[in-house]
């Protein structure tokens, strides 16, 4: 059958017949890639996954609160005396020490937290441990934060319930940051 061409490929002149053109070149149709390429269809990093980068995420941005609390508790310790007026108490520069020291405190464990958070996006090495130890220790803070603001006499319960948010938070951040890749 001169006339006729079968299936899949084309003529050129006549009396050539030749395969048409689908694939690459030097690759048929049958081949597969020897390694299956990875495909991520989530915005996490590779190498975290899904719950990691959301951990890692959570303590980023509660880091980046946590430092702008410390600098404001560290500003209001500053100006107590500037709060009484004409007549401030002799010991009114005492009174703001130790707001002054816990926003430092503050604004620094604020820093550890983002900078640990965004160390481990950025796979640094050793720096998943370092994020876990920070989210830790800022579960535990938040707990007697809970427990201090409790033991008031108006304790205010909404900043208790935040407080013990936030505490849920940090440890399971920490949990998550602990264990091993997958």
């Amino acid at each position: 059958m001169r006339g006729s061409v079968p299936t899949g490929t084309r003529r050129t002149c006549p009396s050539v017949v030749t395969r048409k053109s689908t694939t690459p070149a030097g690759r048929d149709k049958d081949e597969r890639p020897a390694r299956p390429r990875a495909r991520s269809h989530t915005l996490a990093p590779p190498h975290l996954g899904e719950a990691a980068s959301a951990a890692v995420l959570a303590v980023a941005v509660l880091g980046l609160a946590v430092f702008i609390a410390g600098v404001a508790m560290a500003v209001s310790g500053l100006t107590v005396e500037s709060r009484y007026g004409s007549s401030p108490p002799p010991n009114a520069g005492q009174l703001g020490t130790g707001q002054l020291l816990g926003g430092i405190g503050l604004a620094l464990l604020g820093i550890v937290l983002s900078g640990s958070s965004l160390a481990v996006l950025a796979d640094v090495a050793r720096s998943r441990p370092v994020a876990a130890v920070a989210s830790g220790v800022a579960a535990v803070l938040s707990v007697l934060g809970v427990i201090l603001v409790q033991a008031q006499v108006r304790g205010d319960p909404v900043l208790a319930i935040a407080l013990a948010v936030v505490a849920v938070i940090f440890a399971v951040a920490a949990v998550i940051l602990v264990r091993p890749r997958r």
